[in-house]
């Protein structure tokens, strides 16, 4: 899931606000919570005549167009389905990297594919990089991942959710329990929500509110509207997503979390 709010409210606060609201609802126990990330890249086939790499396009023919570089954080988070409570994954000692083609509906998972699919990638620019990185948690069954989204500019671009299930394998075992989990995730919105509308009609200095009594019913209309903006902005990654990478049947590897993270990512740049 991914919380996109309104431009003119896309502040690293609600971030903050949000990720505390995550943590008081879902880390009932208060379990251990350590750090997480992901990197997004994008590389695109640069045509200008005097672009680097252009003598070598031979080692380029069936590269795509456009090229998503995934790095998965090393500590088996993002769901690899490794994680486990209070733990770190041992042996994993270098992050894992995927490459997502959009255009091919496929993924290069593994490492020399992977190297080797980038060697041919010379005449290909960098064109965004999105950084995700914040905390996750293990709440009974379910694991807990909230982070922040950060552009190649370094300005925030909104909020990544990610639950996951631990005891099951197979999708549709899981989803019933992953419903009903993301309801306490709702509410933790709420609590932003609630919070954020609440702050914009509070007493002054001088005792008085924001709002005059002329204008009174139409602000309390305008928050009503940002709080109905506020929860339309958290978004479930659609199940079609990893169905067009033929990904639906074994959606816990890093080939589905980074189409996810992916997917992610482009929305928040729409």
């Amino acid at each position: 899931m991914y919380w996109r709010q309104p431009p003119d409210r896309r502040t690293m606060q609600n971030y903050l606000e949000l990720a505390r609201a995550v943590s008081s609802r879902l880390n009932a126990l208060d379990a251990r919570e350590t750090r997480w990330s992901a990197e997004v890249t994008t590389r695109r086939r640069a045509n200008e005549p005097d672009a680097p790499g252009m003598f070598v396009s031979i080692t380029a023919k069936d590269v795509a167009e456009e090229v998503f570089h995934v790095t998965l954080d090393a500590s088996g988070g993002s769901g690899s389905g490794s994680v486990a409570p209070d733990t770190t994954e041992q042996g994993s000692t270098s992050d894992r990297s995927v490459l997502v083609l959009r255009a091919e509906r496929r993924c290069v998972a593994e490492p020399t594919p992977v190297r080797e699919y980038l060697h041919r990638c010379a005449t290909h620019r960098l064109t965004h990089r999105a950084k995700i990185e914040g905390t996750q948690f293990w709440s009974g069954d379910f694991a807990v991942r909230v982070g922040k989204v950060e552009n190649m500019q370094g300005t925030y671009a909104g909020a990544v959710l990610e639950f996951e299930y631990g005891p099951v394998s197979v999708p549709e075992a899981a989803e019933p329990a992953l419903k009903e989990f993301t309801h306490f995730a709702t509410e933790a919105l709420r609590d932003v929500v609630s919070g954020d509308v609440h702050s914009r009609d509070v007493p002054d200095e001088k005792g008085t509110r924001n709002t005059s009594s002329d204008d009174g019913q139409s602000q309390r209309h305008e928050n009503k509207e940002n709080a109905s903006e506020y929860e339309n902005a958290l978004v479930a990654v659609p199940d079609s997503t990893l169905a067009a990478f033929g990904l639906n049947a074994r959606p816990f590897g890093d080939a589905a979390a980074a189409t996810l993270y992916v997917a992610c990512v482009m929305s928040m740049q729409s």
